[in-house]
């Protein structure tokens, strides 16, 4: 079965269709995202998060092929899978990835007036977050560091993290519902 009608039983809510149609160009999407991490200069970005970010964008790829145009759909989905790995890789490169290093500059609120069990409480707090945030992608780690203040010691709203990041301000929700989703995964195990 083509990659076209593939994608027009995907459209039509055909899960199976949907899966084929990724694994079928799962080898083509690992070519652009070792393409992209060649041209980053970069050992911070890691190849697959990019391949994760190119299926994105082959999904979104799906959303939006419109067969009639007369373009075969690896044709028009190139385009998506590029831009997500790239918007992908601006994240992890816009402040030259922050490490977790750095966030250690920013310590605990001030803890006066808090009793001993408060403060307890609060670096352990402190280093279960530190230790979840070592374990997400490095991507959603400086998205989430620069967002909520880590970096620089104040919070960031949506449309300036997005302007940032030069993403659009619903990619900039996404991406942080996604970082959000796992680092919550990272911390309940």
């Amino acid at each position: 079965m083509s990659n076209e009608e593939l994608c027009a039983l995907a459209k039509g809510g055909d899960t199976e269709a949907r899966n084929r149609l990724l694994e079928t160009n799962l080898s083509f999407i690992r070519q652009q995202a070792n393409k992209i991490y060649g041209q980053s200069g970069s050992g911070c970005l890691d190849v697959d998060d990019l391949i994760q970010e190119g299926c994105f964008g082959l999904m979104e790829a799906i959303d939006r092929f419109d067969p009639e145009r007369g373009t075969k759909f690896l044709t028009y989905a190139v385009w998506w899978i590029r831009k997500f790995m790239r918007e992908a890789a601006s994240i992890v490169l816009a402040d030259d990835e922050v490490c977790l290093s750095e966030m250690e500059k920013f310590s605990l609120p001030q803890i006066y007036g808090k009793s001993p069990e408060q403060i307890v409480l609060q670096a352990e707090t402190y280093a279960e977050l530190h230790n979840g945030l070592g374990q997400i992608s490095a991507r959603e780690r400086t998205y989430l560091l620069y967002r909520y203040g880590f970096t620089d010691g104040g919070e960031h709203p949506i449309p300036e993290t997005a302007a940032h990041f030069h993403l659009t301000e619903k990619r900039a929700q996404n991406t942080e519902r996604a970082a959000l989703d796992d680092l919550r995964r990272r911390l309940l195990r």
